[in-house]
């Protein structure tokens, strides 16, 4: 086990990072008598250095937290490397008539530029981060829904989502003003994999 050295507050490096007196582990005098200086005056801080923690990976559940970098990618418009497997078509709120394409795996869905669904059309309550996910399974062949693990809700037909609940064909997705319908393209009949 390491020993941890105790200084004096008063020998720690000042703002400019140079110590105002000789720095020195208390316990120097071990064995040789009692500390010269009172007890009260002694305040006892710790090595700064053998105090650093390490902070432990960070696991994130299915559905909560991340971003582009964690999700499918954008499509952009000339990208075919992913081809897409579903949209989303804004019919009430701000984007009225857009539409949004979804890829393979996690889609992060959000207002932010790090999303890999963004739908930033002029609905201020759709988060920034991740507001929901879109997730497509192409082993399975199926679709989910679920919350990007923030305040706001998502709603489907109508119903909150509070777990990653199968969306299908035709089902409605609100997040914020914001009510999109969900177009499959792949699924139990077709899949990229059998072109």
């Amino acid at each position: 086990m390491e020993k941890k050295q105790f200084y004096r507050s008063s020998d720690l490096p000042d703002s400019e990072g140079s110590a105002s007196k000789k720095t020195r582990p208390l316990g120097d005098n071990a064995g040789r008598g009692a500390a010269t200086t009172p007890a009260e005056e002694v305040r006892m801080t710790p090595d700064p250095e053998s105090t650093a923690r390490k902070s432990p990976p960070k696991t994130r559940p299915l559905g909560h937290g991340g971003s582009r970098a964690d999700a499918a990618p954008a499509m952009d418009a000339d990208d075919d490397s992913l081809p897409v497997v579903g949209w989303l078509v804004v019919y009430k709120g701000p984007g009225r008539g857009k539409a949004v394409q979804l890829v393979n795996g996690m889609n992060s869905i959000g207002r932010g530029d790090d999303q890999a669904v963004q739908v930033d059309f002029g609905d201020e309550s759709i988060s920034r981060g991740t507001h929901a996910y879109v997730i497509y399974d192409d082993e399975e062949r199926n679709f989910h829904v679920s919350h990007g693990g923030k305040q706001n809700l998502v709603r489907l037909n109508g119903k909150p989502v509070l777990n990653s609940e199968p969306l299908a064909n035709g089902d409605n997705i609100r997040l914020g003003a914001t009510t999109m319908r969900f177009c499959a393209l792949c699924g139990p009949d077709f899949d990229w994999s059998d072109a």
